[in-house]
This record gives C-alpha cells, structure tokens and sequence, in this order.
C-alpha cells in the first residue's frame, strides 16, 4: 500500500514514531534484521542495516530486502527447538532474557509500526484493510507468489 503514497507523502514528516512513512518502513526492516543477527550471535550494536552494506535508500528496496529478511526470519524461527527457544541471551551483564521473549519483542514492535503505518495510510486514502492476526493463518506469507497489492505485501 505504501507504493500508492506520492512521494511527498512518503517522505514529509507525519506523525509517526520514525517520522516519514520512508523512515518508518526503513526502521521496521532494520529491527527485524538486526534482533535476527543478535538471536544468531552477531550483535550489531548501535549499526543499522544500512551499515552493512544493504542499501534501503527508496521503496522497492525496502521491499525487497523486507522480503528477504522474512525468509530468513522465518526459516530461523523454524529452525529452533525448545531448548534454543528458552536459551538466555545476554543483552547488558544484568539482563539475559530467553530467545523466545526477543522474537516475541521483534512481532510486538511490528505490530506497533505497522499499526501505525496503517493509521497513516488510511489517512492518505490508502487503508491496507484487516491486519488481524487470526487472519494471518489463511494470508499468504509475503513473496510466496501474492499478488502484491493485496494483503501480503509489505
């Protein structure tokens, strides 16, 4: 839905947490990666995405690379047991909370910016429709061959 935005209305400064629908997408993108990257033992830090090499300077590649990172978020979520969902991750010497509560945090954040983005969208005549999540359970999962205009895009 946010490929209707004009360009004004993807970039101006809107009431968002992040700012412009652009900064919003891009940091949402950047959150899901770089949670990812701490669960596998690579802490990032105070770098972004960006930082790395991943250019996300513009809509189609936010879209691509948010394509990509949910097969890899997915496939890693996948990949782990019981075990790994409850080992303790240290994120400061006082605090090393369970796997499981990180990726539970990285849903919860989506949840809070993509709603925001919606509220934003449907104010520029753009609405995205039902995000429930009973409803993800017969969505398509993005990129598995959804059209892209319906419900699964990013």
């Amino acid at each position: 839905m946010a490929a209707g935005l004009s360009d004004h209305e993807f970039h101006r400064p809107a009431k968002l947490d992040h700012g412009s629908a652009f900064q919003t997408l891009r940091h949402l993108v950047d959150v899901d990666w770089s949670w990812r990257e701490f669960c596998i033992g690579n802490n990032v830090g105070d770098t972004y995405v960006w930082d790395h090499g991943f250019a996300l300077d513009d809509l189609p590649a936010i879209h691509a690379f948010c394509l990509e990172e949910d097969v890899r978020l997915r496939r890693y979520v996948e990949s782990l047991d019981d075990t790994a969902l409850s080992e303790a991750l240290t994120m400061r010497e006082d605090y090393s909370p369970p796997r499981w509560l990180i990726l539970a945090h990285v849903v919860n954040h989506g949840t809070q910016h993509r709603s925001e983005m919606a509220r934003y969208l449907t104010e520029c005549g753009r609405s995205p429709g039902d995000l429930d999540l009973l409803d993800a359970l017969v969505m398509r999962w993005p990129g598995d061959g959804a059209d892209e205009t319906g419900p699964a895009a990013s």
